[in-house]
C-alpha cells in the first residue's frame, strides 16, 4: 500500500486492534482496557470551578445576614469534603485519609497584580478525580523524611509560558523549557535542505557487568548555550573562548560517565570533562536564572566492576565541583531496586526550587537556597527536600523516567505502570489522573493556544507483552478529559520496546496546527506520525524503515518554513530532514552509531551523540 493511501486510511478509521494482535477476537481485560471509543478513561463532563460570594461592606441588615451565611456554607463545605491523602505513619504503612488532609483542587493564593498562568484553575473529570474510588489513591509527603501533614512551598511556584522560561540564549534542558515542545534555538537558511558534519569527537563506554554502556543513548539530549559576557569570564572556561563573545557552549552527559563541554563550531575542549564515573542516560540542565548551576540525573551506578552511588547532582560551573547530590535510593521508595534520574529537571526561579522525577518512583520538590556572589564569584546551594510518594490500583511500578511538564502552579507527569498525574505544585496535592495503559517514558508536551491548555502523551508497548498498542492522545491539561487518541499496532521483544519513547514535537508558524510523534516497532519498523493537533486526524505518516527512540526536532528559516529532523536506530543512524507539511524526504546523512538520543540544534547547527561512541557537530545548509 502506498504511504498517501496508508495515511488516508489511519485517518479515517483505527485499525483492528483484534487483528495487530494477532488474535480472533480480544479477551475481557483487553476489551475493557480500549473500549469501543478508543478511550481507556470514560468522558465525563467536568465539573464546574466554585465560586467565591463578595463580602459588602453595607449598613443593611439583610446584606450582612447573606455574607454571614455564605461563610457559614463555606466552612460546611470545607469540613464536610471528603479527603484523598493517606495518613501514613511510617513507609509501607497506609492507613483512612484524615478529615484535615482534604483534597484540594483550588488555585493556590497570587500575589498581585494577578496574571493568567497564576490564576490558573483546574477543573477535573470526575472520573479522574483522586478521589475516585477505582485509583484507591494513596499519597504521603514528606519534608527531608520527616512527614509533613501540612505542606505548601514557602513562595508560590508558578510557571508562565514555556517561551519565558528562560533570558538565556540556547537549548538549555531537555525539550527547551517547561512546556517541552522542540528541542532548536534560533533559525537557520536551509537553501539546500542538507546536512554537513563540521567535527565529531571520539568519546568512550563503560561496562556496567550486565552490558557496556557505549556513547550517548536515550535521552541523551546536550544543552547548547550562550553564555552572558560577565557570567563567561567568571566561570572556569579556558582562556582561548573566556573572551569569546560568539562562545555557545555544548554540556553533553554521556554514557562513558563523563560530562563534556565543548565550543559548537569546532568541537573543541571549552574547558576540562566532569568525570561523574557512572553512566548519564538522560539529560543535563543548566539553571534558566543564568545563575552557573548544572544539574545532571545519573542513570547507573556500577562501572568496570565498581558499584557506586547513584543519584542527581549538581555543579557549580564556576569551578566545576558537585555541590549537591540527592541519593536515589531513597528509603521511601516503595521501588528500592532502581535509584536513576533520567528526567531532566525544571526550575522555578520565583521558588528558587528544582522539580524532578525519580526512577524511584518519587516526585521531588527541592528548595535549592541558592546564594550566588557574582562578584566574588561563588555560588551554593543548601536544599531543602520534599518528596511526594503515591499509590494507587493501577500503578503497578513506580517510577518516572520522563521530564515534569509544567504551567501555573501545576505539573504533569506520568509514571512506569502509565498513570499520568496533574500535580499542584505548591501544596503537592493531586488534581487529576489518567490511566494510559502502558509505561510511559516519553515527556509529556503542554501546548497552551488561546484558553485552551493541552496536554499531547504517548506510551509504550511493554507490560503488554510482545504485541500490544501505542496510544497516542490529546488531554485536557485542567480536567484530564481525554479529547482524542489514535492508537498504533506495535511489537517488543522484552528488551527493545515499541510504541513512543521519542518525545513529541510541536509546530509552530506554518505549521502551527500540527504535532508530530516518532513511533517505533510499527509494521514499517518505525513511523513518523504528522497529526492536526486539534483533531488528531493523521495528515500524513512516513515508515523510516528503522525503528528509532529519537525524538523528532523542528527547524525554522527566518520566514517561518522550516524542515523536521529524525535520527533512526539502525547501526549506522541516519538523520533525515522532512517537509513538516507533506513528510517529504529531503536531506539525510549517515553516521556511525544508532542515533538514540535527541538532537539539540542552536540557529544552524545541529549537536548529537550515537552509540558508536561520536559527538558530532553538524551545519544545516
Amino acid at each position: 500500500m502506498s504511504e498517501k493511501k496508508r495515511a488516508a486510511g489511519r485517518t479515517e478509521q483505527k485499525p483492528d486492534r483484534a487483528k495487530l494482535l494477532g488474535k480472533e477476537k480480544l479477551t475481557a481485560a483487553e476489551s475493557t482496557l480500549f473500549s469501543a471509543d478508543g478511550k481507556n478513561t470514560p468522558v465525563v463532563s467536568p465539573v464546574p470551578a466554585k465560586t467565591a460570594t463578595r463580602q459588602r461592606k453595607k449598613n443593611r441588615m439583610l446584606a450582612i445576614a447573606v455574607a454571614f451565611l455564605a461563610v457559614l456554607t463555606a466552612v460546611l463545605i470545607a469540613v464536610l469534603s471528603p479527603g484523598g491523602k493517606d495518613d501514613e505513619a511510617q513507609a509501607g504503612t497506609q492507613e483512612p485519609a484524615s478529615q484535615a488532609d482534604v483534597l484540594q483542587a483550588e488555585a493556590s493564593p497570587t500575589p498581585e497584580p494577578a496574571s493568567e498562568y497564576s490564576t490558573l484553575h483546574a477543573a477535573p473529570s470526575e472520573a479522574n478525580l483522586p478521589t475516585a474510588a477505582k485509583w484507591k489513591y494513596q499519597y504521603g509527603i514528606y519534608t527531608n523524611g520527616v512527614r509533613a501533614d501540612k505542606y505548601a512551598s514557602d513562595a508560590p511556584v508558578l510557571f508562565a509560558e514555556g517561551d519565558r522560561y528562560t533570558d538565556l540564549e540556547g537549548v538549555i534542558t531537555f525539550r527547551g523549557d517547561n512546556f517541552r515542545q522542540n528541542g532548536a534555538y534560533g533559525s537557520a537558511n536551509l537553501s539546500r535542505n542538507e546536512f554537513r558534519s563540521v567535527w565529531k569527537l571520539k568519546i568512550g563506554q563503560i561496562d556496567s557487568g550486565y552490558t557496556v554502556w557505549n556513547g550517548v543513548g536515550w535521552t541523551g539530549q546536550p544543552v547548547l548555550v550562550k553564555w552572558p559576557d560577565e557570567l563567561r569570564e567568571k566561570m572556569n572556561i579556558g582562556a582561548k573562548f573566556k573572551s569569546d563573545s560568539e562562545l555557545v557552549e555544548v554540556i553533553y552527559g554521556t554514557l562513558d560517565g563523563n560530562i563534556y563541554f565543548l565550543d559548537l563550531r569546532s568541537g573543541k575542549e571549552t574547558r576540562s570533562p566532569i568525570n561523574l564515573g557512572f553512566p548519564i542516560k538522560g539529560s543535563v540542565s543548566v539553571d534558566p536564572r543564568g545563575y552557573p548551576l548544572l544539574y545532571v540525573g545519573q542513570g547507573i551506578s556500577k562501572a568496570n566492576g565498581v558499584t557506586g552511588s547513584i543519584g542527581w547532582r549538581v555543579y557549580s560551573l564556576l569551578d566545576q565541583k558537585e555541590i549537591y547530590f540527592l541519593d536515589g535510593h531513597d528509603p521511601l521508595s516503595f521501588r528500592k531496586d532502581h535509584g536513576s534520574f533520567d528526567g531532566s529537571c525544571i526550575i522555578n526561579a520565583g521558588a528558587d526550587t528544582a522539580l524532578l522525577g525519580g526512577e524511584n518512583g518519587i516526585f521531588y520538590s527541592v528548595k535549592l537556597n541558592t546564594v550566588y556572589d557574582p562578584d566574588v564569584p561563588s555560588v551554593s546551594v543548601n536544599p531543602t527536600v520534599t518528596a511526594y510518594r503515591y499509590k494507587s490500583a493501577v500503578t503497578k511500578e513506580q517510577g518516572m523516567e520522563n521530564s515534569i511538564a509544567a504551567y501555573g502552579h501545576y505539573v504533569w507527569f506520568a509514571d512506569n505502570t502509565g498513570l499520568i498525574t496533574c500535580l499542584d505544585a505548591d501544596t503537592l496535592t493531586p488534581v487529576w489522573l489518567y490511566d494510559m495503559g502502558d509505561d510511559v517514558d516519553s515527556t509529556l508536551l503542554l501546548d497552551k493556544e488561546g484558553e485552551t491548555l493541552a496536554l499531547y502523551a504517548v506510551n509504550q508497548v511493554d507490560k503488554q507483552g510482545d504485541k500490544g498498542f501505542c496510544t497516542i492522545c490529546r488531554l485536557d491539561a485542567l480536567s484530564g478529559k481525554a479529547e482524542w487518541d489514535y492508537i498504533v499496532g506495535c511489537s517488543s521483544d522484552g528488551t527493545n520496546g515499541g510504541g513512543g519513547f521519542a518525545s513529541p514535537a510541536l509546530g509552530r508558524g506554518a505549521y502551527g496546527g500540527y504535532i508530530y510523534f516518532n513511533i517505533c516497532q510499527t509494521e514499517d519498523r518505525g513511523t513518523l506520525y504528522c497529526f492536526d493537533k486539534r483533531t488528531g486526524a493523521v495528515v500524513w505518516s512516513k515508515g523510516i524503515a528503522v525503528p528509532s527512540w529519537s525524538s523528532p526536532v523542528l527547524v525554522y528559516r527566518p520566514d517561518g518554513t522550516g524542515v523536521l529532523i529524525v535520527g533512526n536506530s539502525g547501526s549506522r543512524g541516519r538523520l533525515t530532514m522532512y517537509d513538516p507539511a507533506s513528510g517529504k524526504r529531503l536531506g539525510s546523512i549517515d553516521l556511525e552509531g544508532k542515533i538514540e538520543c535527541s538532537p539539540a540544534v542552536f540557529d544552524d547547527m545541529l549537536v548529537l551523540g550515537t552509540r558508536g561512541k561520536r559527538i558530532y557537530g553538524i551545519r544545516l545548509l
